[in-house]
């Protein structure tokens, strides 16, 4: 099965994250418990080296203590 290099890097990005949370101390079972995902989930993407779902992806970085900032822009609540 061919990969693509998003795919690629995905799992090395998650494979990164998870050695922070690790070099950190944190208990993974029980923050990924706290952040609601559930063991079959976590084992997706951490032993059988899957790709996380989006919501599974940013709450890897939360636990690791990486956040985003997102750009914002306000639009009038007008109809065009």
């Amino acid at each position: 099965m061919t990969t693509t290099i998003y795919e690629d890097r995905a799992r090395e990005l998650v494979t990164e994250i998870l050695q922070i949370i690790e070099a950190k101390g944190l208990n993974l079972a029980n923050a990924l418990q706290e952040a609601g995902i559930s063991e079959k989930s976590a084992d997706h993407f951490i032993n059988q080296k899957g790709i996380p779902s989006l919501s599974e992806f940013i709450a890897l970085c939360q636990i690791s203590g990486i956040s985003f900032h997102l750009p914002s822009i306000e639009t009038p609540n007008t109809a065009m």
